[in-house]
């Protein structure tokens, strides 16, 4: 098996030959060592990096242990996917978000006010946009694109992907892929972006994908979750499911 320190080599090594930046950090504010401009756009993920439920059930860890579950069985990873789906959206409906750290509004509505664009980018499902812009209103978290039209906009990709309120809700798609048609539609093209995710693939997607483009990349490994992910107990997470359920009227064997 392949060690953390090795695949963290090898992801530099990628970095510096793309001529951009990632780095790793256990803290949002890192952000602003990336000297964000006017001309930066800042991007966030949502699970893992921004928030995360107040319970195992419905986690972003919980996901992951249900999908691989599943595939476990024989099935491919987007019908596995699909299998944890409505669970998923069970538990978004029913269990709120919590803040990662306290600071998270304050350093968005830092960015907002000194002019730079703030937007997130998430493997969400467009199906759970509005419950998942209401569950972040509830922690005080909102975002800003002064240059983009605000209106809603379904992007036109293999999986579905849509726009709304300065969320890009990417579902299956690659993110970066993602990000760059949503940048082609919008014919917004920002100098610089900084992009905060909990996990490296995503991180190496959009570096790929705006390097391409000539766009000045920093992407922030967040690691802030990381024990909590690495603690996560799948069977506390089945006792919150069925706990959820009865207190909803289900009657559960």
């Amino acid at each position: 098996m392949i060690s953390k320190n090795i695949i963290a080599i090898l992801s530099l090594l990628v970095c510096t030959i793309s001529n951009a930046q990632i780095f790793e950090s256990d803290t949002l504010n890192s952000v602003l060592d990336c000297n964000p401009t006017p001309h930066t756009l800042v991007i966030f993920d949502i699970d893992n990096t921004l928030a995360h439920p107040i319970e195992e059930f419905g986690s972003d860890e919980w996901f992951c242990h249900e999908v691989n579950k599943k595939m476990s069985f024989g099935n491919d990873y987007i019908t596995s996917i699909y299998y944890a789906l409505p669970a998923t959206f069970y538990a978004q409906f029913n269990i709120p978000l919590e803040l990662i750290e306290s600071t998270t509004p304050e350093l968005i509505q830092y960015l907002i006010d000194n002019g730079i664009a703030v937007m997130a980018l998430s493997t969400r499902s467009l199906f759970i946009a509005e419950r998942t812009l209401d569950q972040l209103n509830q922690i005080n978290i909102h975002f800003f694109i002064p240059t983009v039209d605000h209106h809603d906009l379904v992007l036109p990709m293999h999986h579905p992907c849509f726009y709304k309120q300065g969320i890009l809700f990417g579902g299956n798609n690659d993110k970066g892929e993602a990000l760059a048609f949503f940048f082609d539609i919008m014919n917004y093209h920002p100098e610089k972006v900084i992009f905060v995710d909990d996990k490296m693939k995503y991180l190496l997607s959009v570096e790929e994908a705006l390097t391409k483009r000539n766009i000045i990349f920093y992407g922030i490994r967040f690691s802030g979750c990381d024990e909590r992910v690495k603690n996560f107990d799948p069977e506390q997470a089945k006792i919150q499911y069925r706990a959820l359920k009865e207190k909803n009227g289900w009657s559960v064997h």
